[in-house]
């Protein structure tokens, strides 16, 4: 419970509110510790006018559609990239970053991956540099909605920035490394069948003529 009580105190009024707008996102030890912690702040009344509308899962409207990509090759890639800044960032130093945007997307058409991402700006030695933690993702959502829905917008963060590479830095999806691995062997899979199949059809076609 403290843990809990802890983990909201340090967030703003507007954040807390929209959280409980989404509260079924949250687990059920956590809804008690934001009801205590809207209450002691004086955000009753807007708490009682959020409970008269159905929660929504929603905190930032409705949620944009995800890229279109080819086979979900960008779930495993994607992890790459992530594990590669987090190579070159290892002997590096750490800073403190601002947010600048979080957005979540859902699952595409014909189910594409969803997309959770976070933008953040930092100064290093007196010059300012972006960057941005991107994931793709197919079944993961819980670990996509904390990565987004448990940071808002101005909310300071550690990153890590690479020696030598103040424009390379690397903050952590949280998403599990499973997932990328099996997509990325299933769609390698698919693509070495299309391939065949393309294959299959000139060579017939050649003998043909």
């Amino acid at each position: 419970m403290t843990q809990s009580t802890g983990r909201f105190s340090n967030r703003s009024n507007e954040n807390l509110l929209q959280l409980w707008r989404a509260r079924d996102l949250l687990k059920d030890e956590d809804i008690d510790p934001l009801r205590d912690e809207l209450d002691s702040r004086g955000l009753s009344k807007q708490v009682a006018e959020i409970c008269e509308v159905a929660s929504v899962r929603d905190l930032y409207g409705k949620l944009p559609p995800a890229p279109f990509t080819y086979l979900n090759l960008s779930v495993p890639a994607l992890w790459m990239r992530e594990l590669w800044l987090r190579h070159q960032t290892s002997d590096g130093f750490s800073s403190e970053a601002n947010i600048e945007a979080v957005q979540r997307t859902r699952f595409g058409f014909l189910g594409g991956p969803a997309r959770a991402e976070l933008q953040y700006s930092y100064i290093f030695q007196g010059c300012q540099y972006c960057g941005r933690v991107l994931r793709d993702f197919k079944s993961d959502s819980a670990r996509a909605d904390s990565l987004v829905y448990d940071h808002h917008v101005g909310e300071k963060i550690t990153i890590r920035i690479g020696r030598g590479k103040p424009e390379t830095s690397y903050y952590p999806s949280g998403l599990g490394s499973l997932e990328p691995i099996a997509f990325g062997c299933g769609s390698l899979i698919r693509w070495a069948l299309v391939v065949g199949l393309a294959w299959f059809l000139l060579r017939s076609v050649v003998r043909t003529f």
